[in-house]
């Protein structure tokens, strides 16, 4: 039986990550990656749940050593192609990791940044995800850091979006703090987790560096299809996602946030 998104690896670029609104939020995440490089002791990055591994492609091109890691076997083969499409197979390298069960002494190093893109820590559970903030700090240098884009209890955008649908269902699922069935195509499951939460869950080894909101203004990826004709409304848009998503207060409310934290 194949893991959960096997069998879209081969489409899931042109749905979540080239897509416009995927790739304005994406984007955002970026940048904020870039402007802490500063920071960083060192170059060494363990990616999570990394997907397709785009971020894999342009981390490298600012000098990380990267492990990549997926539950799919299938994504796994699509990041090392992209490594040896870009040469990039020396700095590169796809790992199996199951985020449920894995032993934080797995590898021979030590890590500076720990990295999880647009939900990746959404696919676990609470006990798990308690579990990860236990086993970081053994996996990172001292003064480390782990970032995670997360799906927060609460999204405007979406619960707007699917009252006026009269999909009420829909509108609140993200309140549930049980599992929720993933998108169908995918075959797994969903987790949200509000801010404070991991706050808490982390307080024992971390500190907290930055937390702002990922898509406030920019709509969630699955409304694609109403913004591809709309290109206007979706400059606009990126233009007040950049004014308003400095601050942490509405890191609640986007469709995701960055939480940026600190090995104390």
């Amino acid at each position: 039986m194949g893991m959960p998104f096997d069998h879209i690896a081969s489409t899931y670029d042109s749905l979540y990550i080239h897509s416009p609104v995927g790739l304005l939020q994406r984007k955002r995440v970026w940048k904020y990656v870039e402007s802490i490089l500063p920071e960083l002791k060192g170059y060494e990055m363990l990616e999570l749940n990394r997907g397709m591994g785009e971020d894999a492609v342009l981390f490298e091109e600012g000098g990380f050593n990267i492990i990549a890691t997926d539950i799919s076997e299938e994504m796994l083969k699509v990041t090392q192609k992209k490594a040896e499409q870009f040469s990039m197979q020396n700095k590169i390298s796809s790992h199996f990791l199951d985020l449920e069960t894995f032993d934080e002494n797995l590898f021979d190093k030590k890590f500076d940044l720990i990295f999880s893109n647009f939900g990746g820590i959404n696919s676990i559970s609470p006990a798990s995800l308690k579990s990860l903030f236990k086993k970081l700090p053994q996996m990172l240098n001292p003064g480390g850091r782990f970032i995670g884009v997360v799906m927060p209890r609460f999204c405007a955008w979406e619960t707007i979006f699917f009252i006026l649908r009269l999909q009420f269902g829909k509108a609140f699922r993200r309140l549930s703090s049980k599992e929720i069935p993933g998108d169908p195509s995918t075959s797994g499951k969903t987790w949200f987790y509000h801010p404070s939460q991991l706050k808490e869950w982390s307080k024992e080894n971390f500190s907290v560096v930055s937390l702002r909101p990922i898509g406030l203004a920019l709509p969630p990826a699955y409304l694609e299809h109403f913004f591809s004709v709309k290109r206007r409304w979706l400059l606009r848009l990126n233009r007040l996602e950049k004014r308003f998503t400095q601050s942490s207060l509405f890191s609640g409310i986007a469709d995701n946030y960055i939480i940026d934290l600190r090995l104390t």
